[in-house]
């Protein structure tokens, strides 16, 4: 399970309230004793635009980023680290990425799906993992079958990857969920993972927590809109669904999320002994 940590004024969910070094540490230590496995560190908000969120993300420059992030992925590592539990960092900037993996970070993750191949060659270079997510442009675009287009566009991602230097066994799939795609357009993506997992062939990293998506499926039942803070009962749901597909997956609440799968774990247990 993946731990975030928003070290940013404006992320959709919780923009701000971990910019403060201080702050940011504490939340590494609440979510290391929640039970996180990996805590991803992020000093860029990738937010879409609309009701929820505002006017959306704007480009944060490199330099800024690394003031964000490098006091927060420094105590995040040495906390981390004797415990077994790695750091990643949510970047599309090669410059960040060299800067994180220098500090210990073993995992970049890039929501640009490769827009500049140059930070498949910096992960490489560090033996990092490489979260590739699939992700289109601007606002949801149409699809002819999301699931197919996802494949082909992801997969000539991943060669770029693998041409820049980065062994294919370290590159892991996240479709992209609320990324130029409409809500719909995600669930279905959900629904096909059995599918994505067997026709790609690689590791899956599910990011659904507080997304608009889930929002969509309110009201789709008649249910009224709930704010992205409000939404982590459905991105449980969204996590109990994939646990058997996905090898990650990204979440705000760790406490809550990890609760909900012990009380599943423990129904399988109690039907096994009959």
């Amino acid at each position: 399970m993946v731990g975030v940590v928003n070290v940013t004024p404006d992320s959709f969910s919780d923009g701000g309230r971990f910019l403060d070094p201080h702050a940011a540490h504490d939340h590494v230590d609440r979510l290391l004793a929640e039970g996180a496995d990996v805590l991803e560190i992020g000093g860029e908000s990738t937010r879409p635009a609309g009701t929820d969120y505002g006017a959306g993300h704007a480009s944060i420059p490199a330099e800024i980023q690394l003031a964000r992030v490098l006091p927060v992925l420094r105590h995040a590592v040495a906390v981390a680290g004797p415990r077994g539990v790695r750091v990643a960092i949510d970047t599309t900037s090669p410059v960040v990425a060299r800067a994180a993996l220098a500090e210990g970070v073993t995992i970049v993750n890039d929501v640009s799906c490769l827009a500049d191949p140059e930070l498949a060659r910096v992960t490489a270079e560090a033996s990092g993992w490489f979260v590739l997510m699939h992700a289109r442009p601007g606002a949801a675009s149409p699809y002819e079958d999301v699931v197919t287009d996802v494949v082909a566009e992801w997969s000539r991602a991943r060669d770029r990857a693998v041409a820049a230097g980065l062994p294919a066994d370290r590159i892991v799939f996240d479709p992209g969920l609320g990324f130029g795609k409409a809500p719909s357009d995600s669930l279905r993506l959900l629904a096909a993972l059995p599918h994505l997992k067997a026709r790609l062939g690689h590791p899956i990293y599910v990011g659904a927590s507080r997304k608009g998506l889930l929002a969509f499926a309110e009201e789709r039942a008649g249910l009224p809109r709930s704010a992205p803070a409000a939404r982590d009962p459905g991105t449980v749901a969204v996590t109990a669904h994939v646990r058997a597909h996905a090898h990650a997956v990204r979440v705000h609440d760790v406490h809550g999320t990890r609760q909900a799968l012990a009380v599943l774990d423990a129904i399988a247990a109690a039907e096994e002994q009959g």
